[in-house]
């Protein structure tokens, strides 16, 4: 069976076609665009599906009720979350594809920061809230670049209870590259997964050399998936000055082209990869390069 194909990333393509883009560690990032103008997000869906998606992702990310509190007169997470599921249906329903939507369970906190999260309780409200939205409306809820086993295994088993199938997808972007930013490691956060039976556990948000590095665990899944960034690493004399996982993943970066990433893509595929997409950096044309390898299996 062929493997799925993932969006690209939706900042780096708001980016690129001039929209306002704040801080994700101090603003709300790409949820200002959900917010001001959906119509380029509804765009970059379709375009992601006609460079050869099979799966969209909702895109209220960075609308969550932490963050949002950043904007005191923005919506709720809830009714953005709303949004972004219809400009979602509404790309399908333009393209007249049977592309699948997944939808969207972010970190509740800045992204990379899981000593930021919030008890237990005020957790699995946020996540039951999306649940809701999402039920009987998506074909798979992704759990997206989970940074400590905590949020991740709540996220996943609450994601159980409003979708047949669910993805969870961690994250090592840290200066440790077989760690999670919480500093667990991958291994123990994929062990803990496998006890919640979710249909695909992936990894997100890294260079791509780095994602290759966590294939043998990503194996013990019955189903893996990788979506990283158009990177790869490069050790940086800065290095041991930088604590801070995401300053650290910037400063020991160097970019790569799609065509570059296709390589990547190859060998997740040829590892057993069921589910190949792009994080940061992609682009629509990132996706047509994976398309490319996806065609020729």
């Amino acid at each position: 069976m062929k493997p799925l194909i993932l969006d690209s990333a939706l900042g780096t393509e708001l980016e690129n076609r001039g929209e306002y883009l704040p801080s994700f560690k101090t603003s709300i990032w790409s949820a200002y665009c959900l917010i001001h103008n959906p119509e380029v997000i509804k765009q970059i869906h379709i375009d992601n599906i006609e460079a050869g998606a099979d799966v969209i992702t909702t895109s209220n990310y960075q609308a969550t009720p932490e963050l949002l509190k950043r904007e005191p007169s923005s919506p709720s997470y809830e009714d953005l979350a709303k949004r972004s599921l219809e400009l979602c249906k509404e790309a399908v329903i333009k393209t007249g594809t049977q592309t699948k939507i997944a939808g969207c369970y972010p970190p509740i906190h800045v992204t990379f920061r899981p000593d930021l999260s919030p008890n237990e309780k005020k957790l699995r409200k946020f996540y039951e809230t999306l649940g809701e939205v999402y039920k009987d409306e998506v074909d798979v809820i992704i759990c997206e670049t989970m940074a400590s086993i905590y949020e991740g295994t709540i996220a996943g088993s609450t994601a159980k209870n409003f979708s047949d199938k669910v993805w969870l997808s961690w994250t090592t972007r840290s200066n440790k590259l077989n760690r999670l930013p919480s500093t667990e490691l991958l291994d123990l956060a994929i062990s803990e997964g496998l006890k919640l039976d979710v249909d695909c556990q992936l990894v997100n948000c890294v260079h791509a050399d780095t994602a290759s590095m966590a294939i043998e665990k990503l194996k013990k899944e019955k189903k893996f998936g990788i979506y990283a960034n158009s990177s790869i690493y490069r050790k940086n004399k800065l290095e041991g000055f930088v604590s801070d996982s995401d300053e650290w993943h910037y400063h020991n970066h160097q970019p790569i082209t799609p065509v570059d990433y296709k390589d990547f893509v190859r060998e997740w595929i040829d590892n057993g990869a069921s589910v190949i997409g792009g994080c940061c950096r992609t682009t629509t044309e990132h996706i047509k390069e994976i398309k490319k390898v996806v065609d020729q299996l």
